[in-house]
């Protein structure tokens, strides 16, 4: 049984988060800013100032109608209770919502409450004070404490004030909702990967403003910016990237047959603060290509031709570093070839070579290149697949 609500209560806390994401995309004013759990479960404010406080109640497959004497009315109610005998002008500035998966039975107070035709909030709060004298229920005493202490002027222009959305969608029909409003801003066949950026971004956002002493707000606009942003990305001549933040590695972190292009640089005498950076390189662009395999993202064979130019441009270096050595002849030592093996990879380093035009992420073209290296397709020393070749048999 526990675990049953611990697990209600964590998908409780998602589909707030997610529904409040829902509601910033669906709003009509392009300037609304949102918190979450700032004034209350989700709130729309304005200078700081809540102009609508929404309570979020989900149920498993839409449970837990809203009866007169339902625990999720009561203890909504006692929330705005406490916030407007702590700020009584909140009566003039705000709207109160409950969203919630369940329904409002007919003539019931919630259904008095709902934006209809047969919207009453008089005769609501009859029907909540007649369930305060009426009710048996012993965990909403202290909810109907609170009611009844309310001036009756009072309780009637909170309930002035509330709205109640009943059968609203549940978790997973959210995510449809937040699909079809991004729909205009990318192709179809890439809106599932755009809402899945959107979402991991909106998380972090939230999980920011739940740890933040001070108030964090996000408003529509930065949404449909960070929307319009990442859809750029999926073009045909560009490509996503969401491989962005990485942990530090070390080579212990890496299986020995992927230890080959650190062995080029260990030839060249690479400093460990580069060997760092290669590390990053190198793991970031192998995560980034397989996600991009996996999406479907490229074309048949674009890695495999984008190697070819990477190892072309390489050729064309390497060759050139050849030609100037050979002028040593047998006198060539080895500080002149780690020398020149460095240089090489410096070079390497600075070029802007491209999968796409618009993919411009650099670390993309160093981990191919640190890819090609641990492979032995490419080197940075003079000799270095003759030094080398025992570990790539050894594969």
């Amino acid at each position: 049984m526990f675990g049953h609500q611990a697990s209600e209560q964590m998908i409780g806390y998602l589909y707030q988060v997610r529904y409040a994401l829902s509601l910033l995309l669906k709003t009509d004013d392009e300037q609304s800013q949102i918190s979450i759990e700032k004034f209350d479960d989700i709130a729309f404010s304005d200078d700081d100032i809540p102009k609508i406080l929404i309570q979020l109640k989900h149920h498993i497959k839409h449970h837990g109608d809203l009866t007169n004497a339902s625990t999720d009315m009561w203890r909504t109610l006692k929330v705005w209770i406490d916030d407007i005998k702590k700020t009584p002008e909140l009566l003039e500035t705000t709207k109160f919502m409950i969203i919630t998966t369940a329904s409002a039975p007919d003539k019931t107070a919630a259904y008095y409450l709902k934006d209809h035709i047969d919207r009453n909030s008089e005769l609501a709060y009859q029907l909540l004070k007649k369930s305060c004298v009426e009710s048996t229920s012993q965990s909403n005493i202290k909810y109907y404490t609170a009611f009844n202490s309310l001036d009756e002027k009072v309780a009637k222009r909170l309930l002035k004030n509330v709205i109640v959305v009943d059968g609203s969608s549940n978790i997973v029909d959210v995510e449809s909702e937040i699909m079809r409003e991004i729909r205009y801003s990318c192709l179809p066949k890439y809106q599932e990967l755009i809402c899945e950026r959107l979402e991991g971004w909106w998380f972090k956002k939230a999980i920011e403003a739940l740890s933040s002493d001070t108030p964090i707000y996000v408003s529509q606009n930065q949404v449909r910016s960070f929307v319009v942003s990442i859809s750029k990305e999926y073009t045909p001549d560009n490509l996503p990237i969401d491989i962005i933040d990485t942990k530090e590695l070390s080579a212990e972190d890496l299986s020995s047959s992927d230890k080959i292009f650190l062995e080029q640089l260990k030839l060249i005498s690479v400093g460990s603060n580069r060997v760092r950076m290669a590390l990053r390189d190198y793991y970031r662009a192998f995560k980034q290509r397989a996600n991009w395999v996996r999406n479907d993202l490229v074309y048949v064979n674009e890695l495999d031709d984008y190697e070819r130019r990477l190892i072309d441009e390489w050729e064309h270096c390497f060759y050139a570093m050849q030609d100037d050595l050979a002028e040593y002849g047998n006198e060539i030592i080895e500080e002149i070839k780690v020398k020149s093996g460095k240089d090489l990879y410096s070079n390497i380093e600075r070029k802007d070579l491209r999968i796409r035009e618009k993919c411009s992420e650099a670390f993309v073209m160093r981990g191919s290149y640190h890819i090609l290296s641990n492979k032995l397709k490419i080197g940075w020393h003079l000799d270095f697949y003759e030094r080398l070749k025992s570990l790539l048999e050894l594969r």
